[in-house]
């Protein structure tokens, strides 16, 4: 009796302790649609009761269907028992895929005692079209004939664009110069003939067999909407997503299984000009990209029976096609909606298509490939705080937080009434914002209902307009076009009455994966900032504004990616925006600063571009995916070769550059005038030249990931003579102080670059970094770097002086974060005195910091993806508690710690199948404790060493509680 208990304990006790398989994923993402590659890659994470616990050999099953799942036979990949701790991008080697499939698969996993787990939960993907054959007989349909269609686009910019050369010495060409001040209604009122409407398409099909499965493969250049029996498929907006066009085209894929009905069906499909055919005459001339061209759609619903058989409708010349309610759209002038225009069921079996007429067929000879980024979407609404009725018909709204997004907005009257909704995110209006910066009310603009509502920081007007059909209430909301605001000004011309507006905020639907919070409010509130900066400017590739440009600018994204790496997981939206890079390369191997791109920005720079190996490299360390590496190591190398082209006469490897250190503060505030200059006064050249260094390097280490050691080295002595020749140039061996090629007093930027790049002498590093130290002491810890200068700073301070790198990253007074705090921001800006963008993401690196640094959590680039990682916190300043969150590829990493009566409390959580190196601070001679006892004696806890002020630890996966007395 005795033995049959113990061994029911011991079942008991290894169940209880069983290694779990969770969260399984497909390339990222948990059972995701319409994929297009042949060997995708798995992952799943770990879940176990008891520490130093860890995958020792895993077993995955691929199955065509459920029922073969469920049976345990891998008709398309059964690994077998493969001994392994990998439990992510473990590459599909099974059977070849095929196009619009769906497969499942499931997982188990052994432990560190070699006992099986369960098999996991069952998990699949479904693929995408694999080849351009299996679109079968779809075709691009468009509004008009193409040649009719473009004679009559290039008769409309010969007239807008004679019309500003004739006009350009009395008027702004910044940010665009045709109809800046103009509002929409007139916008669309000055293109005579008016431009086409966004066009509807419509097909009838009938079903009559049971439908196991729909699913619709489209592509609609450059925003669709599509419908099915009057209801829309799927909840995405500003679909597809924007990318080079003519390089590539994303088609995306919907599950629309339960929308398909027996007998008569219809198709209805709305599409946008986006990026694709912009009206805009914008300074970066996007409406000269080799892409534009007329809104067009392909699409491909597929749909299976119960009995096996299938059936596809796909466009082509027997749809139909007529004008919808949208009269003009354009990302940034706006968007005019008509409502007496609406054809009410146009997308149902039902309708009377009598006066519509045939589409035309185009062509568009680019690849077609899948959409793999999560979409955007619309979030819950913002409520209004504040109503202000400026005058008869005209109202403002507050909604208390700066969104991407537009107004949704209900209202009445009769039809024909008209209504204007403006954005604004900071408004020249003293009733609005009452401690406005005096520049702020030097604005020309002629309206004066504009006027008032006038943002001069970013000079744009941002618009929708509705014209009322008359029937009851009535809600609108833009379709095409976003905004960036945080006010809303709605203008009732003909006496409609306004019922209601909220903010609907809308972006990427981009996975929160991090949490950060301590005790000061400062840095919480920066935290925040980060966080809502970083969203409103995910709109398939990560922008600079909502509001102005709504471009990739390159080193914006390098400057803030690690900080969206800590909060969200970007692994597809980053490796989607790296193609987008690549493919503005031209023929000498440059890359535009901006991606996508027009490329009439590419040769000038090196330090912008260099996101082209800073980004891929990023990605390796946070996910281990060599993908991007090896796809674009031939890139990389030639854009290393083409910046020599911008070498300077008779200085080897020094670079000249466009932009350099961006928008470096002026260290005294102007209550009159912008206090930053744009392009740094040193000049740009040593910034181009360490950029150029700094990619040299990094090639070499990728080289190095990528095996090709021979290579690595030869990139390594190229590195070596550029760091020789900077130093030459840039180096003042008297005074230990680098300079750029224009004399300045001493520049922060220029030496912070120097040393976080690596490119200071050893025998010199002690000297430049107290020159350093010292300026920032004479400016009282204040900043004194732009955009280079700052993530360089943030990158190295924290390493060397861990107390100072804290005054920085909280100075409330200007120039610094805390200053823009202390001024009321809900959002990043682009300037550190607010006078241009105040939605910008380059200052959204202090995010990293709080994880990297205050918190701790660190990646060990010799173990990629957190297999192996680093938590160091930083112990500084008023700070009394942090608490993070970061889950990784392989499970959520938890730093926890607080200050109580010089007591340290650490609380950690590493997940199963990691482990990590820990730094903690204590006093000499004292005892460290894990869970009451010595921390040396813990399960799973190895103690290293002592550096300094602290105990160094590995630990192995689990939940640690640590006890440590400081000074």
């Amino acid at each position: 009796m005795k033995n049959v208990f113990l061994s029911i304990i011991c079942i008991l006790s290894v169940q209880l302790h069983a290694i779990t398989v969770e969260k399984l994923r497909c390339e990222y993402t948990s059972n995701p649609i319409g994929i297009d590659f042949q060997q995708p890659r798995l992952s799943w994470q770990l879940n176990s009761s008891i520490r130093a616990d860890k995958q020792t050999s895993y077993q995955i099953i691929v199955s065509s269907s459920t029922e073969n799942l469920e049976k345990g036979i891998g008709d398309l990949w059964d690994t077998g028992l493969v001994n392994s701790d990998q439990s992510i991008q473990v590459q599909y080697d099974g059977k070849p895929l095929t196009s619009m499939k769906k497969y499942s698969w499931k997982v188990r996993v052994s432990d560190k005692d070699n006992h099986f787990s369960e098999w996991s939960a069952p998990a699949n993907w479904s693929m995408g079209i694999l080849n351009k054959e299996d679109w079968k007989a779809a075709k691009w349909i468009a509004y008009k004939d193409a040649k009719l269609w473009r004679t009559e686009w290039n008769a409309h910019k010969e007239c807008e664009l004679a019309e500003f050369e004739n006009n350009k010495a009395r008027i702004s060409t910044w940010p665009w110069f045709t109809g800046r001040d103009s509002s929409i209604f007139a916008l669309y009122e000055m293109a005579k003939p008016s431009y086409d409407p966004s066009p509807l398409f419509r097909k009838e099909f009938n079903v009559s067999k049971t439908v196991s499965s729909a699913f619709l493969y489209i592509c609609g250049l450059g925003y669709y909407e599509a419908y099915i029996n009057g209801e829309k498929v799927g909840d995405h907006v500003l679909d597809p997503a924007w990318t080079n066009y003519d390089k590539r085209s994303m088609y995306v894929s919907h599950d629309v299984s339960n929308q398909i009905s027996s007998g008569g069906n219809a198709i209805g499909i709305m599409l946008g000009r986006g990026q694709y055919n912009p009206l805009c005459n914008d300074v970066w001339k996007l409406y000269k990209s080799a892409w534009v061209d007329q809104p067009k759609v392909c699409a491909l619903l597929h749909i299976e029976y119960t009995d096996g058989s299938s059936s596809d409708i796909f466009t082509d010349n027997t749809w139909k096609t007529a004008g919808g309610p949208i009269l003009y759209d354009d990302t940034r002038h706006g968007e005019l909606y008509d409502a007496r225009l609406e054809q009410e069921g146009w997308s149902l079996p039902t309708f009377d298509e009598k006066s519509w007429k045939s589409v035309s067929e185009v062509s568009w000879n680019v690849p077609l490939v899948a959409q793999i980024i999560p979409p955007i979407r619309c979030f819950n609404p913002i409520k209004v705080v504040k109503t202000i009725q400026k005058s008869e018909g005209i109202v403002v709204y507050d909604i208390g937080q700066n969104i991407a997004g537009w107004a949704r907005v209900e209202v009445s009257g009769n039809a024909g009434d008209r209504v204007l909704v403006e954005y604004c995110e900071t408004p020249t209006d003293i009733d609005l914002v009452p401690n406005n910066t005096p520049w702020r009310f030097n604005h020309s603009i002629k309206d004066p209902f504009y006027a008032s509502f006038y943002d001069k920081g970013i000079i744009v007007r941002q618009q929708n307009g509705y014209i009322l059909k008359g029937k009851g209430k009535e809600i609108f909301e833009c379709h095409f076009s976003y905004k960036g605001f945080q006010y809303i000004r709605v203008s009732s011309f003909d006496g409609a009455r306004i019922e209601k507006v909220v903010g609907v905020p809308v972006h990427t639907d981009i996975e929160n994966i991090g949490k950060f919070e301590c005790s000061n409010p400062v840095v919480n509130q920066l935290q925040k900032m980060s966080v809502n900066t970083l969203l409103n400017n995910f709109h398939s590739v990560s922008t600079d504004c909502p509001h102005r440009e709504k471009q990739g600018w390159t080193a914006d994204i390098y400057m803030s990616s690690q900080a969206a790496m800590y909060n969200f997981n970007m692994a597809t939206f980053y490796s989607k925006w790296v193609q987008d890079l690549a493919g503005t390369e031209d023929e000498n191997g440059f890359l535009a600063t901006v991606a996508p791109s027009s490329n009439i920005d590419s040769k000038g720079s090196t330090v912008w571009p260099a996101a082209m190996v800073i980004l891929p490299l990023q990605l390796y360390y946070f996910y281990n995916d060599k993908k991007p590496l090896a796809q674009n190591i031939d890139l990389m190398h030639r854009f290393a070769k083409a910046s020599m082209q911008n070498q300077i006469e008779g200085k080897p490897e020094i670079i000249k550059d466009v932009l350099g250190d961006w928008v470096a503060p002026l260290m005294e505030l102007n209550d009159t005038a912008r206090c930053n200059t744009m392009a740094p006064p040193e000049g740009t050249s040593v910034y181009g030249t360490a950029s150029h260094f700094l990619i040299v390097k990094l090639i070499a280490s990728i080289e190095r990931i990528l095996g090709n050691n021979q290579i690595s080295n030869e990139m390594d002595e190229w590195a070596k003579r550029i760091k020789t020749q900077f130093n030459a140039v840039f180096y003042d061996k008297k005074s230990s102080i680098y300079h750029g090629e224009r004399p300045t007093k001493y520049r922060q930027s220029p030496n912070i670059v120097a040393l976080q790049y690596g490119l200071v002498e050893k025998e010199n590093q002690e000297s430049v970094l107290l020159n350093l130290t010292n300026d920032l002491h004479k400016y009282n810890d204040r900043i004194g770097t732009g955009f280079i200068g700052t993530a360089a700073l943030m990158n190295f301070l924290p390493n060397v002086n861990p107390e100072l790198a804290f005054k920085v990253a909280t100075q409330e007074k200007y120039p610094g974060w805390g200053f823009m705090v202390e001024q009321g921001a809900n959002t990043m800006w682009e300037t550190w005195d607010g006078y241009s963008s105040r939605n910008h993401p380059p200052f959204c690196l202090i995010s990293e910091y709080f994880y990297k640094h205050l918190a701790g959590i660190q990646n060990d680039t010799a173990s990629p993806g957190f297999k192996h990682f680093f938590i160091h916190p930083s112990i500084v300043g008023d700070l009394t508690y942090v608490n993070a969150d970061f889950e990784s590829q392989f499970g959520n990493i938890k730093s926890n710690w607080k200050l109580e009566h010089r007591k340290l409390f650490l609380n950690l959580s590493i997940p199963v199948n990691t482990s990590a190196t820990i730094y903690i601070k204590t006093k000499p001679n004292t005892q460290i404790l894990e869970s009451g006892k010595a921390a040396n004696l813990a399960h799973g806890v190895r103690f290293i060493g002592n550096l300094n002020d602290e105990a160094i630890f590995n630990l192995q996966s689990g939940n640690y509680s640590f006890q440590s007395e400081i000074k």
